[in-house]
């Protein structure tokens, strides 16, 4: 296990294409940390230069403490698992694994010891004679991440490594992945565009935009107390409301939507003006339009199975719900209905990168 430091890392291609702007990340050891982000917001650049495949322009990596920044890359001590997975066709299962160790030139002996650990921590025990082209696509991502824990790295980086996997056998490998993680105590960089993997196999997200990180936190915190406008709008879902400050006492800010004026917590607020609030579409409730905070009349609801979504006309504009199927009766179309929230669940956000 190894604490990895990132200082200031930069990299701009010429003429003056600047991939990665400034990044600074401390990751502990053991720790499983997702960049997350659309293309060409720098995650996958940030990793190239942890990897040393690209050299900074700028900045420093450090490994407990020795910068290795320079360093080639088979000098790091780290694992990189690839989207394509990149397995040898002609080698069997087997020999995949071993390649890495081979070229370390360790005994005989101490490889084959290797090769049978890693293709029981990937649960591949028994296919080490299969070629690649005989295994399904999870178990070729076995056999890559197989291949890389064999060597025992300090450091395992995973470049999108489950984009190419349908929707169930991707849902099951990230709580395979992630339990192998824990169980190795290995620190871990991913990288990906999906949110749902970032929430659930990591420990903190940075979500990036536009070459920096706009957001770090545990998934927990940056979903449901982002610091950004860009946040709120990237992660999930949001209902995005223009309010006016109307003033402020001890505990709350009253603002005025519509014609309609509610208090938020003072902590959301600014201090006058327009003021943007947001809420999840999940934090709302419909109740009958009498004990609403405010009515709104269903314009659509769509059914999703475990989840109803519904837009609704209102005071506020346009709003989305998100309600859990209980197998009870749903408003429907045209209906008025009342729409309730706690709070804290309404909250303000920078703006500063609202245009990315």
């Amino acid at each position: 296990m190894s604490t990895l430091t990132i200082r200031n890392l930069a990299k701009t291609y010429p003429p003056n294409v600047r991939a990665v702007k400034s990044i600074d990340l401390e990751i502990e050891s053991g720790e499983f940390v997702s960049l997350l982000g659309s293309s060409g917001c720098g995650k996958t650049t940030t990793l190239q230069m942890v990897a040393g495949f690209v050299t900074p322009s700028a900045g420093q990596v450090l490994l407990d403490g020795r910068d290795i920044t320079y360093l080639e890359p088979d000098k790091r001590d780290m694992g990189v698992v690839f989207q394509s997975y990149a397995l040898f066709p002609h080698m069997t299962v087997a020999q995949n694994v071993r390649f890495g160790l081979e070229m370390r030139k360790l005994p005989e002996a101490q490889i084959r010891e290797r090769v049978a650990d890693a293709l029981m921590m990937v649960q591949l025990g028994g296919l080490d004679s299969r070629y690649p082209s005989e295994l399904s696509g999870g178990q070729r991502q076995r056999v890559a991440i197989a291949r890389v824990l064999a060597i025992r790295p300090r450091v395992l980086l995973l470049d999108e490594p489950m984009s190419n996997l349908d929707a169930k056998l991707r849902s099951e490998m990230h709580v395979e992945l992630r339990g192998l993680q824990k169980r190795l105590g290995i620190t871990t960089i991913l990288v990906t565009h999906d949110q749902v993997e970032a929430m659930t196999m990591s420990d903190r997200i940075a979500v990036m935009a536009n070459g920096t990180i706009a957001e770090l936190g545990t998934p927990q915190e940056v979903y449901d107390i982002p610091s950004t406008e860009f946040a709120f709008n990237f992660l999930g879902q949001s209902n995005t409301i223009t309010a006016k400050v109307l003033g402020h006492d001890d505990a709350h800010t009253q603002v005025s939507i519509g014609s309609s004026v509610i208090q938020i917590p003072l902590r959301d607020a600014g201090t006058s003006g327009e003021l943007r609030l947001f809420i999840r579409p999940e934090r709302l409730t419909l109740s009958s339009p009498e004990t609403g905070i405010i009515t709104g009349r269903v314009a659509t609801r769509l059914f999703l199975g475990n989840t109803w979504t519904y837009e609704i006309d209102s005071d506020f504009g346009r709003l989305r719900v998100i309600k859990v199927n209980t197998r009870g009766g749903q408003p429907g179309e045209g209906e008025l209905v009342g729409i309730n929230w706690n709070a804290a669940d309404m909250q303000s956000a920078s703006g500063e990168l609202a245009d990315v």
